[in-house]
C-alpha cells in the first residue's frame, strides 16, 4: 500500500513521518458485527479503510516570532506546502508521531495546520446525527514511558455517556523491538532494555538517510529538523552538534541520553527487566474512537 506518499518520498522532509499498512485489531469488537453491534467498530473500521488527502503548510512559529525565511528563498510560504495521502488512521497516526514529546516538551511545533487540516477531515468521515464521537490517538514505546505522542479529535465524552469504543492499530514506523529487548533484559538488565529502545525510537524519529537530507536540503526543512534535533537534545539533557549535521553522531548522543532516561523510568516502573522488556509496544500506534448518544 503507499501511504503517505509526499511525506516519505519528498526528500526535504523534515516531519519523519513513517509507517507501513494498517493492521486492523478492532479491540474486544472482533466477534461483533460493525455495523449492528458497536458503532465505535464501525467507524474504527472505516477509519482505517477509507483514504484522505491532506493539503497543509509546515509551520515555523515555533521558531520563534521573529523568524523569517533567509534573503535567498524566493517564496518562502510556497515551499512550506505539503500534501499528505493515506488512510484516515495512517494519517492520525502520523499527526500523534509528528507530535512526539520527551518529559512532556515536544519536539515539533511545526504540524498546527495539519493537524487541523485532519481534525476536519476525521470528523467529515464520522459524522453521523444519532451519535457524538471522539477519536483518540497514542503512542509510547511502552506503558507511561516518558517519551510519546498524542492526538485528539472530538471532546471527551461525558462521565455518565453510554460509550462505546472500538480501537486500530497503525504503525508508527519505530521497529518492533520486543525480541531484541528480551535477549537485552537477560544479558545487560535495565540498562540493555532501555538502550534497545532508545536505540529504535531515535532511528524512528531521525531517520538516519531522510534527516541527513533535511538537514542538508532546502528551507524550511533544514531549520526546522535542527530545532526539532535542538529540542530533543534539550528534553535529555545532552548537548547536540547540530551545526556539523553529522545524523550518525547526533542520533548516537541523544540514544545514549534517551537510554539513560527510560532506564531510570523503567526500574521504577517494572518489577524486572524481563517485565519492562514484554511491555515494549515501540512499532504500534493506537486508533480508539468513542461513541455515545447525545
Amino acid at each position: 500500500m503507499t501511504r503517505a506518499a509526499s511525506t516519505v518520498v519528498d526528500a526535504t522532509v523534515f516531519l519523519l513521518f513513517v509507517g507501513a499498512a494498517v493492521a486492523v485489531v478492532l479491540s474486544g469488537t472482533a466477534a461483533e458485527s460493525p455495523r449492528v453491534g458497536n458503532p465505535a467498530a464501525a467507524d474504527a473500521e472505516l477509519l482505517a479503510t477509507s483514504t484522505a488527502t491532506v493539503e497543509y503548510s509546515l509551520s515555523t512559529r515555533g521558531l520563534g516570532p521573529n523568524h523569517t525565511a533567509p534573503d535567498w528563498v524566493a517564496n518562502g510560504t510556497a515551499r512550506r506546502q505539503r500534501s499528505a495521502h493515506g488512510t484516515v488512521a495512517e494519517l492520525l497516526g502520523d499527526a500523534a508521531m509528528r507530535s512526539v514529546a520527551i518529559g512532556g516538551r515536544p519536539l515539533s511545533r511545526s504540524g498546527a495546520e495539519f493537524e487541523r487540516a485532519l481534525s476536519a477531515t476525521t470528523r467529515r468521515r464520522l459524522r453521523e446525527r444519532k451519535r457524538l464521537t471522539a477519536v483518540r490517538v497514542r503512542w509510547r514505546p511502552y506503558p507511561g514511558a516518558p517519551i510519546g505522542g498524542g492526538y485528539r479529535v472530538g471532546d471527551r465524552p461525558p462521565r455518565d455517556a453510554g460509550v462505546r469504543a472500538a480501537s486500530v492499530t497503525v504503525s508508527s514506523g519505530v521497529d518492533n523491538v520486543t525480541a531484541r529487548a528480551l535477549v537485552a533484559a537477560r544479558s545487560s538488565g535495565y540498562d540493555g532494555v532501555a538502550t534497545v529502545v532508545a536505540r529504535a525510537v531515535v532511528a524512528g524519529i531521525f531517520p538516519p538517510e531522510r534527516t541527513e537530507l533535511a538537514l542538508r536540503g532546502d528551507y524550511p526543512a533544514d531549520v526546522l529538523t535542527a530545532a526539532r534535533y535542538g529540542r530533543a537534545g534539550n528534553a535529555t539533557g545532552t548537548s547536540l552538534p547540530i551545526q556539523r549535521g553529522n545524523v550518525t553522531e547526533l542520533n548516537r548522543r541523544l540514544t545514549v541520553a534517551l537510554a539513560d532516561t527510560l532506564e531510570a523510568d523503567m526500574r521504577t516502573r517494572f518489577r524486572s527487566p524481563t517485565a519492562a522488556a514484554r511491555a515494549t509496544e515501540t512499532h504500534r500506534v493506537r486508533v480508539t474512537v468513542r461513541t455515545w448518544s447525545p
